[in-house]
């Protein structure tokens, strides 16, 4: 159940990540139009936040001693998620007119709405590695499960925010959707906790230490 439950997370988080890329277009839309410039934009802010949440998850996940700083990141996520579609029209308006115009307005739009939830995914990786880990034998392959079904998250993200989601449903309502659906896992993680380290990956690293000593 416990590695169940971390690579369930992993998709949730992978899920919500690539579909709110997807729908960064429609948030931009009335405003910057669907431009290269536009999906230029998204996509460099994307990488950034990821870049910088993987940075910061890592040292986070130096420390850690249970699950609960994870389940802080995804509820400050889909916080987040929730709040975006009650600030994007008004702060690209904001921003003025010399603003909309220019090819680097969009990018400003982008950074503003973007980068906090998809810094505050991103962080998530590093997280779900360490509580992951269940023995010094077995890290190759539990990791890379995690990347894999993380990656089967973003996949289904793109291709149900396109083919369902964005066709049925109000852009703003499936962002909120998946604001709640990521503060309820928060809230999981905070109530019923894990260990950053299981008894066997503890007693796999005694060893190591011992060698290291």
């Amino acid at each position: 159940m416990r590695l169940f439950g971390l690579y369930a997370t992993s998709i949730i988080a992978g899920f919500c990540m690539m579909a709110l890329e997807i729908m960064g277009g429609r948030v931009l839309y009335p405003v910057f139009g669907s431009s290269i410039d536009v999906w230029a934009a998204i996509i460099s802010v994307f990488i950034l936040s990821l870049s910088v949440g993987y940075v910061i998850g890592g040292r986070m996940a130096d420390r850690v001693r249970s699950n609960a700083p994870l389940g802080w990141l995804l509820a400050a996520a889909g916080v987040a998620y929730c709040v975006l579609p009650v600030v994007a029209l008004p702060l690209q308006l904001a921003l003025g007119e010399t603003i909309h115009q220019a090819q680097w307005g969009s990018l400003i739009a982008a950074l503003f709405l973007f980068l906090v939830p998809s810094l505050l995914l991103g962080a998530v990786s590093p997280l779900l590695v360490r509580l992951v880990f269940v023995s010094a034998a077995r890290v190759g392959t539990t990791t890379g499960t995690l990347y894999a079904v993380g990656s089967v998250g973003n996949v289904l993200g793109i291709l149900v925010s396109d083919y369902v989601l964005m066709k049925h449903f109000d852009n703003n309502t499936s962002i909120w959707a998946m604001g709640l659906v990521l503060i309820a896992l928060g809230v999981a993680h905070l109530v019923r906790r894990v260990d950053a380290h299981s008894p066997e990956a503890r007693q796999a690293a005694l060893p190591i230490t011992g060698a290291a000593a």
